[in-house]
């Protein structure tokens, strides 16, 4: 029997202290068990716990018993399915990736983030051989299905103005600048070094803002990250904005977007 969140959260330390990046220990179990969240991830949890989750999901994983559910599974097959019958040679240019023969199979080779990932119309491989997120997964096959031949415009806008994106402000608010802002109170310097990490240009622009970089999540994804540290006198936290080419809806639909904003807060906030 596979194990459940109750049991899974009755093992760990229920403080709810957010060290794992989630705000509830009942959010945490839930991502490990529905969605492969690497149970690691919890800094608190005791290891002989910790050692005993790993090897009762080692053990279902082994007898087919997925901890991924079924709208992840589907959410995938859906994606392949849009891309079957695309040419991958001749759609590489517009996606920033190149194009290989892996294994007698014709892959995309692109990056997201600071990783590199080889796209099939079946699977998807992490090129440095480390763990995956299998979201990522659906993601990348996204950005391919949208098949996108705009040329980026260079116009900038923020998640609110987009088409149909004002629902998902918020949420990409929390999920991305929020926690990119908190991480980085007070130290400008050391998010400059992190953006670096990711490839960042910073180019002269008409701001306000303490600090501006432009990145590229995905190769046809820029995003302009701009942060204004908090100041204490007048009791204002800091801040982090993000903005989009206007043709961002082109190459990925709203809810991916949110979801690589969440990944890029991830990856910054690593590197912190």
């Amino acid at each position: 029997m596979a194990l459940q969140i109750l049991q899974l959260l009755k093992m760990l330390p229920r403080t709810n202290c957010g060290d794992c990046g989630y705000q509830t220990c009942m959010a945490f179990a839930t991502h490990v068990l529905r969605e492969g969240e690497d149970p690691a991830r919890c800094p608190h949890f005791a290891p002989d716990k910790l050692k005993l989750v790993q090897e009762t999901l080692k053990h279902q994983e082994e007898a087919g018993i997925t901890a991924f559910p079924e709208h992840f599974i589907s959410a995938k097959q859906h994606v392949i399915d849009k891309i079957r019958d695309y040419d991958l040679a001749a759609l590489a240019p517009f996606l920033g990736a190149r194009c290989e023969r892996r294994q007698g199979e014709e892959v995309l080779v692109l990056r997201l983030l600071n990783r590199l990932y080889a796209v099939g119309k079946q699977e998807v491989t992490a090129l440095d051989g480390e763990e995956q997120d299998i979201w990522e997964h659906v993601l990348l096959y996204n950005y391919i299905a949208q098949a996108c031949r705009r040329p980026l415009s260079g116009k900038w806008l923020a998640m609110g103005e987009l088409p149909g994106a004002l629902a998902k402000k918020k949420a990409f608010e929390e999920g991305c600048e929020d926690k990119i802002a908190r991480a980085y109170t007070g130290r400008p310097a050391a998010l400059r070094t992190a953006l670096a990490g990711l490839e960042a240009t910073f180019p002269a622009m008409e701001t306000n803002a303490e600090l501006h970089a432009v990145f590229y999540p995905l190769p046809r994804v820029p995003f302009l990250l701009l942060f204004w540290d908090a100041d204490l006198e007048d009791g204002f936290p800091a801040k982090v904005k993000i903005m989009f080419d206007e043709t961002v809806l082109c190459f990925l639909d709203i809810e991916s977007l949110v979801f690589l904003g969440e990944k890029t807060a991830d990856c910054l906030v690593a590197a912190s």
